[in-house]
């Protein structure tokens, strides 16, 4: 028989979001049609609100897709259409072991569904008897059985690391305080009047009153550093301006954007920061000019590439570094054949 993970015998962080009533703007309940109107979305499924391209009457963007078009990010309009998903030929992302690991900590963390409609674990033995081995053929089969149900696939120890972490979670004091109480499972959906765009933000919890969203993060480490750069490296600061602009189109009260941080490790630990407001405000020039850029690509019917070095015009050359270590080559090699040449 196969395992599955069990839920009953552990507290979710997200147990107290259900017994809060907000008094924000009153929130709709999907009914399976395209979207028209601005507002805060019960019953819209995760797959529904990254994948499905008809659950609003226009395009759409969310944070993750954004990346691809900043060049600030290496990305540009090709690979930004190239992966979007109302071009009906976009190419379809490859998940990887930390996205889907991400994925079960919030699940357990955040009451998102229950376990065991989405994750099962792996066997220590194989169908066949054998001990489990990812070259075996009954494992690949047993896999690709696990796939086609729409399972995520975890090992024992991942779910034990998830426990503790969960657990540790819920001792930090924030927590207790209620920094991840509210609404959860929600989707904030604000047309942007001026191109024409959806945005799309489903924050983990929309807080009842004080206007301060949390989101959580597994990550590898807490380093101030390590933190700083995955602000831009993940595109947490595109995520927190895009939760701003919608929260302000939909008149629900915002603060601050927090981040509530769990550390991935045999050791957890917890922690949480604020974003600087003028790390927002730079995210929100970004998306103002990403949704310019994709309303004139859509009109124009072109989505170029990234174009460097002004489309050829301006030549390339040499980092300085580079141009130093050869000059320095050459004038040791004139100054050989001087003193050969004496």
């Amino acid at each position: 028989m196969e395992k599955i993970i069990e839920t009953d015998a552990m507290q979710s962080l997200g147990s107290l979001a259900d017994k809060i009533v907000g008094g924000l703007a009153k929130e709709k309940v999907w009914d399976g049609k395209p979207i028209t109107a601005n507002g805060t979305y019960a019953g819209i499924k995760m797959d529904d609100y990254h994948n499905n391209p008809n659950l609003l009457d226009g395009p759409s963007v969310s944070k993750s897709m954004l990346k691809h078009l900043l060049p600030t990010h290496g990305g540009s309009p090709k690979a930004f259409f190239g992966r979007w998903k109302h071009n009906p030929d976009h190419v379809v992302p490859k998940s990887s072991p930390a996205l889907e690991f991400g994925k079960a900590v919030h699940f357990l963390l955040l009451s998102e569904g229950t376990f065991r409609d989405h994750y099962v674990i792996r066997p220590d033995e194989a169908p066949d008897g054998r001990a489990w081995n990812g070259n075996n053929n009954t494992c690949k089969a047993w896999l690709a059985d696990r796939a086609k149900e729409g399972m995520t696939v975890l090992t024992s120890d991942q779910l034990e690391t998830i426990k503790r972490m969960a657990d540790d979670a819920s001792k930090y004091p924030e927590v207790q305080q209620g920094i991840l109480n509210g609404r959860a499972e929600r989707s904030m959906l604000w047309k942007d009047p001026k191109t024409g765009i959806w945005l799309r933000s489903r924050p983990d919890v929309i807080p009842a009153a004080d206007g301060v969203f949390c989101d959580l993060k597994s990550t590898s480490s807490m380093d101030e550093d390590f933190l700083e750069r995955q602000i831009f490296d993940c595109a947490y600061y595109l995520q927190a301006a895009i939760n701003r602009m919608v929260c302000r189109g939909l008149g629900v009260p915002f603060e601050t954007f927090a981040l509530l941080y769990v550390l991935n490790d045999d050791v957890p630990d917890t922690a949480h920061v604020e974003i600087e407001t003028m790390t927002i405000d730079r995210g929100e020039a970004c998306v103002r000019w990403c949704l310019d850029t994709i309303r004139h690509c859509l009109d124009e019917g072109y989505w170029p590439g990234r174009e460097p070095f002004n489309r050829g015009e301006r030549p390339i050359q040499m980092k300085v570094w580079s141009k130093d270590r050869v000059d320095h080559f050459l004038n040791r090699q004139a100054q050989i054949a001087e003193q050969e040449a004496a």
